[in-house]
């Protein structure tokens, strides 16, 4: 007796972890946006390949991010001065994706005596004191120049080589030279909350966090994994938010602003903030 073949199962389609390597399958996808989850080290990362084309940092993009530009993390930028005096008093400084310059800005105040560079390669304006630099990171020819310390904080995200990026970062640092690395928290509680909101049919949140902009998303085990592996050695992690006005949500929703400051006091709480900020030797 014959029997008839069995169906073969399609597996989900693999993509290799921009961070680790490992085949990540599909987790899931909107419009244009195919997400995938590292099962090794967790990593959730966009398939660039899927994208129809990628977003642009233009006028449009900042007016979507209107109260980001409008209320610095000042808190943060207090961190990570007060981590280049304890390192350096005098340091030489680059910002890895600068922007508008407010993190350069606040230093130069903070401490004249540091010797401060920007690199980016679009929205930088002209700052005193300060050296621009305007390129893109991985393709940028700096020659043999090496800093004390090299800051990069809400960029990574954005990057699509993060493996380069990483080997690029460590490549500007001194023997000893510290890097501050700053971005999501893929694993935290606003996150959780925009998942679950999303099954429940109300996708702004996931949306807005998993967009074209957004290529890569950590979590703090594959931050550290990303940056060991490129031969940065961890010394401490902190778990902060954003400054709630900073966040970009329709003005008249009072509900979803409850909703966001709940999940960043849960999240205070639990240890998984919105935000991570990683400092690493340059061994």
């Amino acid at each position: 007796m014959t029997t008839a073949p069995t169906a073969t199962r399609r597996s989900a389609p693999r993509v290799a972890c921009p961070v680790c390597e490992s085949p990540a399958p599909q987790e899931g996808r909107f419009e244009d946006v195919v997400l995938h989850r590292c099962p090794r080290c967790d990593h959730c990362f966009t398939d660039v390949d899927s994208l129809a084309h990628l977003g642009k940092y233009d006028t449009e993009w900042e007016a979507l991010h209107e109260n980001w530009f409008a209320n610095p993390n000042v808190s943060l930028f207090d961190l990570v001065a007060q981590t280049i005096a304890d390192h350096k008093p005098d340091a030489a400084v680059i910002d890895i994706g600068s922007g508008r310059g407010e993190l350069l800005g606040y230093l130069r105040e903070r401490n004249p005596r540091l010797s401060l560079t920007g690199l980016d390669a679009a929205l930088q304006p002209e700052l005193d004191g300060v050296e621009i630099i305007r390129a893109d990171i991985t393709s940028a020819d700096l020659g043999d120049r090496r800093w004390d310390v090299a800051v990069t904080l809400a960029t990574i995200e954005h990057v699509a080589d993060v493996g380069t990026f990483a080997e690029r970062l460590r490549s500007v640092l001194v023997p000893g030279g510290l890097a501050i690395v700053s971005t999501n928290n893929e694993r935290s509680i606003p996150y959780d909350a925009a998942r679950i909101f999303r099954k429940i049919g109300y996708d702004v949140p996931f949306v807005r966090l998993y967009d074209r902009h957004h290529l890569n998303h950590f979590n703090t085990k594959s931050l550290t994994t990303l940056m060991e592996r490129s031969g940065l050695r961890p010394l401490r992690l902190h778990r902060h938010n954003i400054p709630l006005a900073a966040v970009d949500m329709p003005r008249e929703s009072t509900v979803l602003k409850l909703g966001v400051w709940g999940t960043f006091v849960v999240g205070r709480l639990t240890g998984r903030t919105f935000f991570q900020t990683l400092v690493l030797e340059n061994r």
